[in-house]
């Protein structure tokens, strides 16, 4: 009996240390990024969204993950789908409209896909409307508007070219 008693108590012991609550996972995923270990980051993140995903960090983790591909991997496709992630997760909580603005931002300062960045930006405003972030969307539209109107000149140009 007395074995029995010292495995359970032995089992409960190791399980308790192996749980960690999701401030503590989310605290050392980002002392791991700062120290620029990104891998065991993510992963800590990751046990969040999966562990918890019913908890307000979870949202947060997978926002982090996002700007860990974005910032510090430079895979802006893959930020993108995580950034994708957070709004279909977690459509109501603050990130998700974060989110939203860098799907944007991505498009249109890292992949040069304008047509996507004005859609998104348009579903921001058109979400959003009287958000902080309006006059950052309003300017990067402009920006928008005018490469818009470079490419369409151009292509008018390359389309008398061809007819000559």
């Amino acid at each position: 009996m007395r074995k029995i008693i010292c495995y359970l108590f032995m089992t409960i012991l190791f399980m308790s240390c192996n749980s960690q609550s999701p401030e503590k996972l989310f605290v050392e995923a980002k002392l791991m990024r700062t120290d620029n270990n990104l891998k065991e980051s993510i992963i800590k993140l990751e046990s969040i969204i999966k562990d918890y995903p019913q908890h307000i960090l979870a949202a947060e983790a997978q926002y982090k993950k996002a700007e860990i591909y974005l910032n510090d991997i430079k895979d802006f496709d893959f930020a993108i789908q995580e950034y994708e992630k957070v709004i279909r997760q977690y459509p109501s909580h603050e990130v998700a409209k974060n989110s939203l603005f860098m799907i944007a931002y991505i498009y249109n300062n890292y992949l040069a896909s304008y047509t996507d960045a004005i859609d998104n930006y348009n579903l921001f405003i058109n979400k959003y409307p009287d958000d902080e972030l309006i006059p950052s969307v309003e300017f990067e539209l402009k920006g928008l508007f005018e490469i818009e109107g470079t490419i369409d000149s151009l292509n008018q140009i390359v389309s008398q070219r061809r007819n000559i």
